[in-house]
């Protein structure tokens, strides 16, 4: 049996939680490091705030090299008592000597794996880090890094995780969720901006509470102040008619998360328009997308008075990821691409 240590954050619905858990099924046995900050998702306004403080707290220390170092001590003993023969890192959690480090303690095949958009580089520890494979989401960047990091550059879009992203047998979809437009994620000032223009239909966000300093009034009430997960993700979803994706600024031709798991819950999905979309689904066949606000609402308006083609397109959407779009399928593509049996997923021509 083959070892993959993920290292990356492991609450309900993270990133790192459904790759172990994918790997786990697929019969690797994984070990998981969390170097950041642990505090749970999910909770009352007042629990949000104090993770939200927990977490900068510990990125103002880590920055602190004998913190560093200290917090890094439970890796390297870790790995020590264990053959490994993968890494995945989740986002750009570790620096480029510790990197090396993790080389040359395991002789492991090194990968990081990044799920966010172009704007949340950060430091950019990853360019001049040994990696054996660099995954990004967006093929912009892909081109954009093509032979500027020492490390191979290749693109690997999101997916979503079939065994969590599904109703729980027998379970109704409560009134709560039930609308015609619906998203679920952080409260940026893009998505506020972007709801302002739609403050005359019934809209529920699902995610937590907007940042102090963000003027909601005009989408206050759109704000449900709740993070949705697993089942309850699916009643959300499915609870609407519209599951209403605007895309970050920042994902230039990729697609979202939230994307994939909309899809692969069954709900009919209008998406801002990308380059990258047609090469993961076919647009006006298993997804719908827009182009700008101007067309938008008139597009909303035909949608929620045409219920049959929307399940039509939702089911067709569902087929589409089920087959290609799944944790499973991407994580089987990133360890082949380690062993040099594959070449990350295509790059799209645009």
């Amino acid at each position: 049996m083959k070892t993959v240590l993920v290292i990356g954050k492991f609450s309900t619905e993270s990133f790192g939680m459904h790759i172990a858990e994918t790997l786990n099924d697929l019969g690797y046995q994984v070990l998981r490091f969390m170097p950041g900050c642990n505090a749970p998702q999910g909770g009352n306004i007042f629990v949000h705030r104090m993770n939200q403080a927990r977490r900068v707290l510990y990125d103002a220390t880590n920055g602190i090299p004998r913190m560093r170092v200290k917090r890094m001590k439970e890796l390297w003993s870790l790995v020590k008592g264990h053959k490994v023969d993968y890494v995945i890192v989740c986002h750009d959690l570790l620096q480029p000597a510790e990197v090396q480090h993790l080389k040359d303690l395991t002789r492991a095949k090194i990968s990081m794996w990044f799920p966010d958009a172009l704007v949340n580089f950060g430091k950019g520890y990853f360019m001049n880090a040994a990696y054996d494979g660099l995954f990004f989401k967006d093929p912009f960047i892909v081109k954009a890094l093509l032979n500027v990091p020492q490390s191979p550059v290749y693109y690997m879009p999101e997916c979503f995780n079939p065994k969590r992203h599904k109703l729980a047998e027998d379970r109704i979809i409560a009134d709560e969720y039930k609308c015609d437009i619906t998203t679920a994620g952080n409260a940026h000032s893009w998505r506020v901006a972007f709801y302002q223009h739609l403050k005359n239909y019934n809209v529920k966000i699902w995610g937590p509470p907007a940042p102090l300093w963000m003027p909601v009034a005009t989408t206050k009430q759109m704000f449900q102040n709740k993070m949705v997960f697993n089942s309850d993700k699916a009643q959300a979803f499915l609870g609407a008619k519209v599951v209403l994706n605007n895309l970050h600024y920042g994902e230039i031709w990729g697609l979202n998360v939230r994307t994939f798991e909309a899809a692969g819950i069954g709900a009919f999905q209008m998406v801002d328009w990308r380059p990258g979309l047609e090469q993961l689904f076919k647009d006006g066949e298993e997804i719908i997308s827009f182009k700008n606000m101007s067309e938008l609402p008139a597009q909303i308006d035909y949608w929620l008075n045409n219920p049959i083609e929307r399940e039509k397109i939702a089911l067709a959407g569902k087929k589409r990821a089920l087959s290609e779009h799944t944790y499973e399928l991407r994580l089987k593509l990133i360890l082949a691409t380690l062993d040099q049996q594959a070449q990350g997923f295509p790059v799209p021509v645009i």
